[in-house]
């Protein structure tokens, strides 16, 4: 009969090996309590209270004076402090993003404890613990700064290091190079690695990234571009971790309608005509409280539909060509002399190394019946003997949707939930590469400085399917349940 012992093991056993590849999607404050001389205080209570959601964290001071707040969800914070024989301390307009182990020292004054001093000035944190190099992508950038298709992933340019795809880059790679983004620091596109809340969000196709959240559905999102913590490991190039937007404890929601046409475009250098294009990308979302300060929720919605010309050239073959008869590649630049043989070696037809007079193909051989059943699918010249040029219509259809809640069991529990699904098919009449012929957590402190964290996420992205007219269809979804828990022995 298994022991309580063995038992014990086989269960931390299984809870370590769930941590593996779980990455901070929250942020922690930590700093030093004295007083007035410089000298410690021991034993002060130490809070953190979020304004959006009411959450609050505390702590006691050790010997030296020192506090530590972990698993602190990002936002804004106002950190209190109280010691015996000191006044009460106030400070608002902490700003705590992702990833971020802020300082914030206290210093109190003697006087009474009904006494206390508020500091309303916005805190100037310090990350005087973090190494790693890196920027946050804040609510109003995200938001306010116009962006090509609502992509978030465009803002990370803003930063040094961060260069996006080059055109011939994106061209050559066709759809595989679309969610590539940028290269950070001299690495190749594919060294990149992306997280929502933490979880995988990493195509196994291409290296980029997967599930696109709309911009009024993102809070901010963090590049790191060097030296980044064990945790965010796996990748050489940066790592994207995008935190999405949650409820809090007033209701909000936004509606939006995006409109792209052709009414104002101008006419195609090669096909002399106006390209069609008829664009339209729109969603909602909206969140705020089940029960206040302890139960939240927030969902989205984005359609995207997308109907837009290509025009490609191409070489196709001429009327006489289907016939077999090649006699255009001679007189184009030269002529036949009486026995059938061009004037100019290059455009003489050969087969099998023998000369064939007059280029006509079936003196030798008839045309082969796969020959002749491909030829229907290739459209006329209409440019010159054997160019084409003509504009077929790209059709993109996607949508996607998200539900994120978060349940606060106590000051020290914590519950998420979070699913997200995409699906996208694509239809593309140019082939992207080749012919261009159209047709074809439960987390716990069992001592003061140990914490135990568990996420737990499923991610599923299936493969594209290809057929000989090229179709792309993709949809992907992300589950992630996450049960965090701050206790002390």
């Amino acid at each position: 009969m298994i022991s309580r012992r063995s038992l014990a093991c086989v269960l931390l056993t299984v809870f370590a090996c769930l941590e593996v590849g779980a990455q901070q999607i929250t942020g922690s404050i930590r700093g030093t309590v004295v007083d007035p001389s410089g000298a410690v205080v021991q034993s002060a209570a130490v809070s953190a209270q979020q304004t959006e959601t009411g959450l609050t964290r505390t702590a006691s001071t050790d010997r030296d004076g020192a506090y530590v707040l972990v698993e602190l969800p990002i936002g804004h914070y106002q950190i209190r402090a109280e010691a015996k024989g000191y006044q009460k301390y106030l400070q608002e307009g902490i700003l705590l993003e992702v990833n971020q182990t802020a300082t914030v020292n206290v210093h109190l004054k003697l006087g009474a404890e009904t006494q206390q001093v508020e500091v309303k000035a916005d805190a100037q944190l310090v990350q005087s613990t973090v190494s790693s190099l890196g920027e946050t992508v804040m609510e109003r950038e995200i938001l306010d700064l116009p962006l090509d298709g609502r992509n978030f992933s465009q803002l990370g340019t803003l930063q040094p290091g961060v260069v996006p795809l080059t055109p011939g880059l994106l061209q050559a790679g066709g759809p595989a190079r679309q969610n590539q983004a940028y290269s950070v620091n001299g690495q190749r596109p594919e060294s990149n690695n992306f997280l929502i809340d933490g979880a995988d969000n990493v195509s196994a196709v291409d290296g980029g990234f997967v599930l696109k959240p709309p911009v009024d559905g993102i809070v901010e999102f963090r590049i790191l571009t060097h030296n980044a913590n064990a945790e965010f490991g796996r990748n050489t190039g940066s790592t994207t971790n995008i935190i999405t937007r949650g409820g809090t404890n007033s209701f909000h929601g936004a509606v939006w309608e995006f409109l792209r046409n052709d009414v104002m475009d101008a006419s195609d250098a090669f096909t002399r005509s106006v390209q069609p294009l008829k664009q339209n990308q729109f969603g909602a979302t909206f969140g705020g409280p089940i029960i206040r300060d302890k139960t939240f929720f927030f969902g989205y919605y984005e359609g995207f539909r997308n109907r837009q010309g290509e025009s490609v050239p191409a070489t196709v073959p001429s009327q006489a060509e289907r016939g077999g008869d090649f006699g255009e590649l001679c007189t184009a630049t030269s002529s036949f002399d009486p026995s059938g043989i061009c004037g100019n070696p290059a455009g003489q037809l050969t087969f099998f190394g023998q000369k064939v007079p007059f280029n006509q193909m079936t003196l030798f051989t008839p045309i082969d019946p796969v020959a002749t059943n491909v030829t229907p699918f290739f459209p006329l010249p209409n440019q010159g003997a054997n160019g084409f040029i003509g504009t077929e219509t790209l059709s993109e259809n996607t949508d996607q949707f998200g539900v994120k809640l978060d349940h606060y069991l106590s000051h020290k529990d914590t519950l998420n939930f979070r699913y997200m699904y995409s699906s996208g098919p694509t239809t593309d009449p140019l082939s992207p590469a080749g012919a261009n012929v159209p047709g074809f957590q439960w987390a716990n402190t069992i001592a003061r400085r140990t914490l135990w964290r568990k996420r737990l996420t499923s991610f599923r992205q299936p493969s594209s399917a290809s057929r000989a007219f090229p179709i792309c269809a993709i949809s992907s979804c992300l589950t992630s349940t996450s049960i965090m828990s701050q206790r002390r022995t």
